[in-house]
């Protein structure tokens, strides 16, 4: 499996680094509402590896990425979702 670099620079980014999932899970609502607004095509969210936590399990990225590909991320534009640098990052791809 070929590693996947992050996106350019011009992608917008939603750092979710020291939230809680429900504080993620808002957070990424309303960055997919902006999104929509501003008719962004793209958005990295940033979740981190997860290592960090006392389980050394991640928590955030899991829960975030089913929620956005989920009917809730559906609903709000979300296209697409692939894992990004070593999978503490994901790149949302958008209506």
């Amino acid at each position: 499996m070929v590693p996947r670099e992050l996106p350019s620079d011009d992608v917008e980014t939603v750092d979710l680094h020291g939230m809680t999932v429900e504080q993620a899970l808002r957070r990424v609502a309303q960055a997919l509402h902006t999104a929509r607004v501003r008719r962004w095509t793209r958005l990295l969210v940033v979740t981190g590896a997860g290592w960090g936590n006392p389980d050394q399990k991640p928590i955030l990225r899991p829960r975030v990425e089913a929620w956005l590909r989920g009917p809730e991320g559906r609903a709000l534009g979300v296209k697409d979702v692939r894992r990004v640098h070593r999978d503490g990052a994901l790149d949302v791809l958008l209506d």
